[in-house]
């Protein structure tokens, strides 16, 4: 299973990140290239505690079997909805979300990886090796969306 918290696997997603452009077309879904990348800097925003989120309160999401299942079996379904707090506002430049999120997705992968993060809205605590996989499965999942 990937993790942001792995060297590797954070180098691949940058790669795949830096591979993409300001024309870059969705394949499903209906964030444009730039929406996309601000949604997943406010998700890392999220991940590192800069940005709280009320609860689902969904409490079957926070229990095993299916929270494991969700964090480590399953792919994200395509059209999964998107918590308000997590939905790009005002348009922004490609450039500058893509150099934002990369520079958060370093910063996640080079701190904690023991212990407990911040609470997630849906999957309520996480530890910071959960939050390494869900961010890792979040950031392939919108990449595989844009074909990188």
């Amino acid at each position: 299973m990937g993790s942001i918290l792995k060297e590797a696997d954070r180098a691949e997603i940058s790669r795949r990140m830096r591979s993409l452009s300001g024309a870059s077309d969705r394949r499903w879904g209906t964030l444009d290239v730039t929406g996309m990348l601000q949604h997943l800097r406010l998700s890392a925003n999220m991940t590192l505690g800069e940005l709280s989120l009320p609860s689902a309160n969904k409490r079957a999401f926070q229990r095993f079997p299916l929270k494991h299942l969700i964090l480590y079996v399953f792919p994200f379904p395509k059209g999964a909805p998107t918590a308000p707090g997590l939905k790009p506002g005002a348009a922004t430049s490609f450039e500058e979300e893509r150099a934002a999120l990369l520079v958060l997705l370093e910063r996640t992968g080079t701190g904690p990886s023991e212990g407990s993060g911040p609470a997630h809205p849906l999957f309520g605590p996480l530890t910071w090796r959960e939050w390494g996989v869900v961010t890792y499965k979040h950031a392939d999942h919108h990449l595989k969306q844009f074909g990188a």
